[in-house]
């Protein structure tokens, strides 16, 4: 589709708008927000604030665009979006960015909040190849990485110049000029979504950013394009993940949860039932995906990638099944689970580069490419741990909708604690915090099937490996101690990790009359003590990404 430069307006006509009542402007926040009045005069005053500094930091009689982005909290469905598996997110807070088109390739960027964000510069032209067409976008953003991750001038800027600098990759031609090149802008940006807390605040950057970038320019993008590109843009920043966060902020609804599905990208929604709310709870702790924690991140997808390449290797007979690791399912392979089990038994428990290396000689080309996103770990990848955290939350993720529609609550929550469980790295026993042990011996595996396989209802549904926690271990004890808060308290039904991991929020899922009960002790036993303030709310659903056209 086609998006035409509209939207745009005089700053004091967008100031007017919004100061009116029952205007245009407040008409649309009733899209994005429903009949919630608190978040949609939040909205409005955050949205008045970043026009009236994009006055005294830029000019007042600009002609400007605002495009309205989002966080998302992602219920279910974690880790699994880059290998195919399916997410259940809802939208929260929102980032505002005030905008307006240059005659140049320069885009210059400001934020409201100066102090934590300072303002920042390129051009467009500066930062791609002179006269060349990129040919392999994931090299060159991998070297682009390398030359410029020791340079203390860039850091949120990289964000924006990843959907810029796609965008502009998009539109380059064989003969590597520019068709069309893209136009600089001044951008003010003002947004109440946590930093490094799980909530994809920097996706909603990217996103907000490329919003703009094609309503300014009249780009020409499919809807499913303008949904799978961003996770290959943000490779700039060097990650390797996927394109959930992405989708879910696209695709965002008042009051809905989405179930977004990868390869092909298609998107459902459906309602919390009645009597329940979800509570997000900041654990104050960054969740940074710079050096060793990109390492953690970047490596748990190598040891997906392997396992798989590893599965087809001694699984010939499904080779032409499996596309993803979504593909190791029952449903799709035409096996029981106790197939899939004896599949994920085949894999090592831990292994070195040099030992997969040895058990994929054909593919050496492949495995150094996917060496180079990290730093190999002491440990080794715990490939078989890894996998079947992957696999059991597939089909964890695809089990929400009905849980949703049905009414199905208590299912629901465990599904919520099991994915969390694969992400634990601390537990508590008589009374002591812990380290859990996540590794799946061969003892375990067989243990399971044996489960499987002994007619007792009880022991086959503890078996089911949705149930299954495996190991991707990407958590923290204080991660871990605000969960069990969570699930200690009488109504909450189920608690898990939000985001990437290594720091950022939970979320759990409660009982309406027993949410206030939560949030309190979340106070008394795990912020007090620490002397921070607590940072654990109710959240309500909002709208995606879109620009304010009225």
């Amino acid at each position: 589709m086609a998006f035409e430069v509209g939207g745009r307006r005089n700053l004091g006509d967008w100031i007017a708008l919004i100061k009116e009542a029952d205007s245009a402007f407040c008409n649309r926040l009733d899209q994005i927000y429903g009949d919630n009045k608190d978040l949609k005069a939040e909205a409005a005053r955050m949205c008045l604030q970043c026009l009236e500094e994009f006055i005294g930091r830029y000019a007042a009689d600009s002609s400007v665009i605002i495009v309205h982005s989002t966080g998302r909290v992602n219920i279910l469905g974690t880790h699994i979006d880059h290998r195919g598996g399916s997410v259940n997110p809802v939208c929260v807070k929102e980032m505002w960015l005030v905008v307006e088109p240059r005659d140049d390739d320069r885009v210059l960027l400001k934020n409201v909040d100066s102090k934590q964000f300072s303002d920042e510069q390129f051009r467009i032209s500066e930062c791609l190849p002179n006269a060349e067409k990129i040919r392999d976008w994931d090299t060159w953003c991998y070297h682009e990485y390398e030359k410029r991750k020791n340079d203390p001038s860039v850091t949120w800027s990289n964000y924006i110049r990843a959907a810029v600098l796609y965008l502009q990759h998009q539109n380059t031609n064989d003969e590597g000029r520019f068709a069309p090149a893209i136009k600089g802008m001044n951008m003010m940006i003002y947004g109440d979504i946590p930093i490094a807390a799980g909530l994809s605040s920097s996706s909603a950057l990217v996103m907000g950013t490329a919003e703009a970038v094609i309503r300014i320019n009249s780009l020409e993008i499919k809807l499913a394009d303008f949904i799978e590109h961003w996770g290959f843009a943000e490779w700039y920043v060097g990650t390797r993940g996927g394109c959930s966060d992405h989708a879910a902020i696209i695709s965002g609804k008042s009051g809905t949860i989405l179930h977004i599905t990868a390869f092909p990208t298609s998107v459902e929604d459906a309602a919390l039932p009645g009597g329940h709310s979800f509570v997000l709870a900041n654990s104050n702790i960054e969740a940074k995906k710079q050096a060793g924690a990109r390492d953690v991140f970047n490596s748990r997808v190598a040891a997906y990638i392997f396992g798989l390449m590893m599965i087809r290797e001694n699984f010939p007979q499904y080779t032409d099944k499996l596309k993803q690791l979504r593909d190791i399912n029952p449903q799709i392979l035409g096996v029981d689970e106790v197939q899939i089990y004896r599949i994920i038994k085949s894999l090592p428990a831990s292994v070195s580069r040099t030992d997969i290396l040895e058990i994929l000689p054909e593919h050496e080309q492949k495995v150094h490419r996917v060496f180079r996103s990290h730093t190999e770990s002491e440990q080794g990848y715990r490939i078989r741990q890894i996998c079947l955290y992957g696999i059991a939350e597939c089909i964890r993720a695809e089990m929400v909708p009905q849980c949703l529609r049905t009414g199905d609550m208590k299912t629901f929550g465990e599904l919520m604690s099991a994915s969390h469980n694969g992400d634990r790295v601390t537990k508590m026993v008589d009374g002591q915090r812990i380290p859990t042990d996540n590794s799946y011996p061969g003892q375990r595996i067989d243990a399971l099937i044996s489960d499987l396989k002994s007619g007792d209802k009880r022991r086959m549904n503890q078996a089911r490996l949705w149930r299954q926690g495996g190991g991707y271990n990407v958590s923290l004890p204080e991660i871990d101690m605000l969960i069990d808060i969570a699930l200690e308290t009488p109504g909450c039904l189920g608690a898990g990790l939000v985001g990437a991991g290594m720091g950022g929020s939970i979320v759990a899922v409660v009982e309406d009359k027993h949410a206030p009960q939560l949030i309190e002790n979340m106070a008394e036993k795990f912020y007090r003590p620490r002397n921070l303030p607590p940072e654990a709310e109710i959240i309500t659903p909002v709208g995606g990404l879109c620009t304010m056209d009225i």
